[in-house]
């Protein structure tokens, strides 16, 4: 911690932005992600977690901290790609918000969004967003999102709408309880994972947008899927054969 940071006032929330060649975006998610939270009245602070990227990236967010040097902002680049499941638990050692969130880099979420669910910060343990309109979202992802979260669901036994919207979290929460999958799946395993603890939620409608290419279906995701699929139905396998 610098000098700086512990004469400071501890943030309320830490906003945890992963990216991988995100040059063209990352200044504008950073900027929608402060004008959120300055919106709302919340303390923040922004991790930018540059995963390996070979374009400008670093020096996008590196030339915006020398413009805004008012702005709680770190940079921390991997010399190599760790994934975003790694990084998330990183972020949540590094950052002293009470809150903790996945912002993309991408720069897809708007402003609107982000304030619904920074207000909602404190109603319950986690808030999760849930989108009843994904626009310009192909067909074909929005089939594969909708089976997704039936997946999840039936290995869970749980009934929610969504699991990939980057819930707000109790920082604390993600310190004691990690994750135990990596890759794209993470998310879902490490939700449940708190259900399970008994944390309480709540489900929030918001509408969202995607923008093309922002994601892919791979080999590197599918593993990643079915790996915390068998993580989730194996601790309900455990649940319901031993009540523990």
């Amino acid at each position: 911690m610098s000098e700086r940071q512990a004469a400071e006032p501890a943030p309320e929330v830490t906003i945890f932005i992963p990216c991988l060649n995100e040059e063209k975006h990352i200044t504008g998610a950073i900027e929608t992600a402060i004008a959120g939270c300055r919106s709302v009245g919340c303390r923040f602070e922004i991790l930018v977690f540059d995963d390996g990227s070979t374009d400008g990236t670093s020096a996008a967010v590196a030339a915006y901290q020398v413009l805004h040097p008012e702005a709680a902002i770190t940079l921390i680049r991997n010399e190599r790609n760790r994934g975003v499941a790694r990084n998330f638990v990183d972020g949540a050692f590094r950052g002293r918000g009470t809150y903790y969130r996945l912002v993309c880099g991408d720069d897809v979420e708007p402003q609107a969004t982000q304030e619904a669910i920074l207000r909602q910060r404190g109603t319950a343990d986690i808030i999760i967003p849930y989108f009843t309109e994904i626009r310009n979202r192909p067909f074909y992802r929005t089939v594969i999102s909708w089976l997704y979260t039936r997946l999840v669901n039936l290995a869970s036994g749980y009934r929610l709408h969504y699991y990939n919207g980057g819930p707000l979290y109790r920082r604390e929460d993600v310190l004691r309880y990690h994750v135990e999958t990596t890759g794209f799946g993470y998310q879902a395993e490490f939700l449940t994972r708190l259900i399970y603890e008994n944390r309480t939620y709540k489900e929030l409608p918001l509408i969202a947008y995607d923008r093309e290419g922002s994601a892919s279906l791979n080999v590197k995701n599918l593993i990643s899927v079915g790996h915390s699929l068998l993580t989730i139905a194996l601790r309900r396998l455990r649940i319901v054969l031993f009540e523990w």
